[in-house]
């Protein structure tokens, strides 16, 4: 669940941010495209031309003024003037304005028609003081058209101009034709003249790369028409402008594909890389490697950091790391458990072989004895041998007898037959077996019971199979003199608890780790009454069918408890596992 609210939160703060950045993208671009629109306006008509744009190419120092380059050029392409007034009317700067230009009031300077002021700009940002930016064109070819109509001579259809009229055109890069109703041109005069020229020319305006200025005169009589106008120039600025545009458009452009493939090249490797690293793990774990994937040069561990912290690109996955942690640890103390359990095995069967030959050796050589006929042996010694024969018989029936338990426990086919009876009574029973049994009478025997019944329900049989396992274990490898108690007791009367304990030898503590496992032989085998090595095995899996549980305390030289627990339980009843 923390991994799925990781991932919906690393995403959805990921879309954020792309959201984010697309619209600052986005209002950067038409920010660009307003600026350069404006700009490209501006470059083809002056007049468009906003407050803070002129305020940017105009400064004002006291009672003086200068213009930017870049303007001046506009100013003379467009065929204008401009001039610097104050709140009062005073002229304190111009550019290629008309030389009988008058000041005055504001209102009287803009009255003054024969001067073709077209518009003005307002400055407050400049100075303390405020300050108007006027632009007027120079109308030439109205005046240019007034002279020359004159003298056209419209019966042979020429154009007859002055020696002034032609120096005034060529002043202004003008020039001037005669074209009659469909368009053709009769006569002319200028470099740029038109060869042609028809009724859409008439209605052309301002292109968006050149500037065009026309104007014209219709002869009702002759149905001819003067026209007068100026080439259409170029404007730097204008080139320079959508030059610009054009870079930045492919500047944009190459930004957003790098932006993209970096964003993808990114995204990429921050999911990948994490999946790489962890498709690694499980390959090693595959193929029996239970260590997280390291780096080859400096032998750390991929996931970490320098620091020894948990890598950032890695935090997306803390949960799925913890389980191939786990994984890993399980798997590499299962390997090490089976290869432990392995030479277990091997050592058990080695000493069940030696066990089992042992006492066949010895019954098969009592019995060749006592089947010879070189020889007359007592009724005795006979007796003798019987004695030793019976005991080495007894001792392999217990062992197949425990090899066939230990089957029946792991293939769960033991059946149970439990029923209600006093475990005290059991257990007593176990403890006179070996308490009258002359063997042991080097040891000291010690019973003590609650002083009421212990009724609970339990198979009889296979408790004191549990309990034999354990005094015999307790009597058999404990020096003389060693005492031996066991206890019982009674918890809230939910809880049975029976404890073994001697004074003895004690164990070590990897004996007390393996002491519950099958294949695990810590018993001396030249002992030919050691026992089988299954008992402590047995007897745990038994008490667990009793839904009880086992536990043993230990330390060399001061001697084993062995604490078992057992549910009360009124119920009898007959299972087979």
């Amino acid at each position: 669940m923390k991994t799925h609210k990781r991932f919906v939160m690393q995403f959805l703060v990921q879309l954020l941010v792309l959201f984010f950045f697309f619209f600052v993208l986005t209002g950067t671009i038409f920010a660009l495209i307003g600026y350069f629109f404006e700009q490209t306006e501006t470059f083809d008509d002056l007049t468009k031309a906003s407050d803070s744009y002129i305020e940017s190419r105009v400064e004002i120092k006291g009672e003086t003024a200068s213009y930017e380059h870049d303007l001046k050029v506009l100013v003379e392409e467009q065929d204008g003037w401009l001039a610097v007034l104050t709140e009062n009317g005073k002229i304190i700067n111009s550019f290629q304005a008309p030389e009988n230009l008058e000041a005055g009031d504001l209102q009287t300077f803009l009255s003054q028609e024969q001067f073709d002021i077209t518009t003005y700009w307002k400055l407050q940002e400049l100075t303390d003081s405020t300050y108007y930016v006027v632009f007027g064109t120079h109308d030439w070819q109205a005046n240019s058209l007034e002279a020359i109509q004159k003298n056209v001579n419209w019966e042979n259809q020429k154009l007859e101009l002055s020696l002034s009229e032609k120096e005034d055109l060529n002043n202004y890069e003008g020039w001037t034709i005669l074209v009659d109703r469909s368009g053709t041109v009769l006569d002319s005069f200028g470099k740029e003249a038109p060869s042609a020229y028809d009724t859409e020319d008439l209605l052309a305006t301002n292109s968006s790369q050149h500037r065009t200025n026309t104007t014209s005169y219709f002869h009702q009589a002759s149905q001819l028409r003067l026209i007068v106008g100026k080439a259409p120039v170029p404007s730097s600025l204008a080139t320079n402008v959508q030059g610009s545009i054009n870079n930045s458009v492919i500047v944009i452009t190459i930004l957003v594909i790098l932006f993209l493939l970096f964003a993808t090249l990114w995204y990429a490797h921050k999911f990948s890389s994490p999946l790489v690293t962890f498709m690694n793990w499980l390959r090693n774990l595959r193929q029996g490697i239970y260590e997280q994937p390291v780096n080859p040069k400096t032998g750390q561990p991929v996931l970490l950091n320098k620091h020894g912290k948990l890598k950032r690109n890695y935090h997306l996955y803390q949960d799925l790391i913890f389980t191939l942690k786990q994984l890993t640890t399980i798997l590499k103390e299962s390997e090490f458990e089976r290869k432990r359990t392995s030479q277990s095995r091997e050592e058990w069967i080695s000493g069940i072989s030696h066990d089992l030959k042992t006492p066949l050796a010895s019954i098969q050589g009592y019995a060749n004895m006592m089947e010879s006929d070189t020889y007359s042996w007592s009724e005795e010694e006979i007796r003798s041998f019987a004695t030793i024969i019976g005991e080495k018989s007894t001792y392999l029936k217990d062992l197949i007898h425990d090899l066939n338990l230990t089957y029946q426990l792991k293939n769960q086919e033991l059946s149970m037959v439990k029923e209600l009876a006093d475990i005290n009574e059991c257990i007593r029973r176990s403890f006179l077996h070996f308490f009258n049994n002359s063997i042991y009478n080097d040891k000291e025997l010690r019973f003590q019971p609650t002083e009421t019944e212990l009724i609970t329900s339990f198979d009889p049989k296979w408790f004191q199979r549990v309990m034999d396992n354990l005094i015999a274990n307790a009597l058999k490898y404990n020096p003389p003199n060693t005492i031996i108690t066991v206890s019982t007791e009674l918890i809230e009367q939910h809880l049975i608890v029976i404890k073994v304990t001697d004074n003895g030898v004690g164990m070590d503590k990897d004996t007390l780790q393996h002491l519950f496992t099958r294949y695990y032989r810590g018993t001396n085998t030249t002992d030919l009454d050691s026992g089988t090595g299954l008992g402590l095995a047995i007897s745990k899996q038994l008490i667990d069918l009793h839904n009880g549980s086992i536990s043993v305390q230990s330390e060399p030289g001061e001697g084993t408890t062995i604490r078992m627990l057992l549910p009360v339980d009124r119920k009898e009843s007959k299972d087979k596992l």
